[in-house]
């Protein structure tokens, strides 16, 4: 079973973790919804790989 993580970009680059999807088409249907925001224009997100979030939390902890 694939397990994507949708991500979400701020202006800041500050990265927030919006869900855990599994299926690509769920996951870009609630991209869609979140870039139909018109509250948040200046956000961006990302579809990554659960294994691959989990790999950059790892290395983000091992640089604090």
């Amino acid at each position: 079973m694939e397990k994507l993580y949708v991500n979400e970009i701020g202006p800041d680059g500050e990265v927030s973790t919006v869900g855990l999807f599994y299926s690509q088409a769920e996951a870009q249907k609630v991209v869609d919804v979140l870039l139909a925001n018109s509250e948040r224009p200046a956000y961006r997100y990302e579809i990554v790989s659960a294994e691959r979030h989990i790999l950059s939390e790892k290395n983000t902890q091992r640089i604090r």
